[in-house]
């Protein structure tokens, strides 16, 4: 079926209201654009969203992979290797969706090829598993959802709700394995960790600030984050912020948050997404989606 881009601009709209200060300011490097300049950014930024996706996807099926040959109890293998499809099939739909309904993928972004490959080359199968499912996977089931809310595109709707049901199982399942290993854990060992998990949500949060998408289209993303930088926009702020809303209370379930003297709690609070900690963890909301949703 076709897609009405048009529409899904508008719609696409509320998902970059962050962006919404290029518009409005007068020393923007963008107040040139025009309307039709606008709905190209918002169709394109959709786009590189989900191009992101697929990234990620693509990296969780090389983990996974990984996981099913370092984890050491059979059962989490069995599980791991029912993974490695599950992912297998999100690289496939994302990578048709982008090549039959879009002008094409975005490439990676580069914060999220570095965590990547530093997950991967770590070794170590409980930090695959924190990079991984609680980190990567668990900001990717928040901006589905935010994306999910937000489309009307049925086939894409449908796409994001089945993946969705999918992330949220892994998720939780990483949050479970993880826990009583990290029970037994030296204070050293578990500073290594949350020293990791810091340093992934630093990169994470430059996953969906759209440098790709400013350059096609003619502008200087240098220019633009700086203009950003200077212009504190609330909007940008609460995205930010919300991508976060299943790491810090699956973190908080590992014992992570407050291991040691509170390291990653102190550095989660400097972020400004310490407020989600009491949120419902991902083992507490695996049955909201596992496939209930509209």
């Amino acid at each position: 079926t076709e897609v009405d881009w048009d529409r899904l601009a508008a719609e696409h709209e509320d998902f970059n209201q962050r962006f919404n200060v290029l518009r409005t300011e007068p020393d923007s490097p963008l107040r040139s654009w025009g309307s039709s300049e606008w709905a190209t950014f918002h169709r394109e930024m959709q786009t590189a969203a989900l191009s992101q996706f697929l990234h990620g996807e693509q990296g969780a099926l090389a983990c996974t992979g990984l996981i099913t040959a370092t984890v050491p109890w059979i059962d989490a293998k069995y599980y791991a290797a029912t993974q490695v499809m599950d992912e297998a099939r999100h690289v496939e739909v994302f990578a048709r969706y982008l090549q039959e309904k879009t002008d094409g993928a975005y490439p990676i972004n580069p914060a999220l090829d570095s965590l990547l490959r530093s997950i991967i080359a770590d070794g170590r199968w409980d930090v695959t598993y924190l990079g991984m499912q609680i980190m990567v996977e668990g900001l990717a089931l928040a901006a589905f959802g935010f994306l999910h809310m937000l489309t009307s595109e049925p086939l894409l709707k449908q796409l994001l709700r089945y993946v969705m049901s999918d992330e949220a199982r892994h998720v939780a399942f990483g949050v479970l394995s993880l826990q009583e290993f990290y029970a037994g854990l030296t204070q050293a060992e578990l500073r290594d960790r949350q020293e990791f998990a810091y340093e992934a949500a630093t990169r994470l949060r430059q996953r969906f600030m759209g440098d790709d998408v400013f350059e096609r289209l003619g502008a200087n993303p240098t220019h633009v984050h700086a203009f950003l930088d200077r212009h504190d926009d609330p909007a940008n702020k609460t995205f930010q912020m919300m991508l976060f809303a299943k790491i810090v209370p699956n973190c908080k379930k590992l014992g992570l948050l407050d291991a040691g003297d509170g390291w990653l709690r102190d550095r989660f609070t400097d972020l400004g997404i310490i407020q989600f900690e009491d949120w419902a963890d991902t083992t507490q909301e695996q049955d909201a989606f596992d496939l209930a949703i509209g």
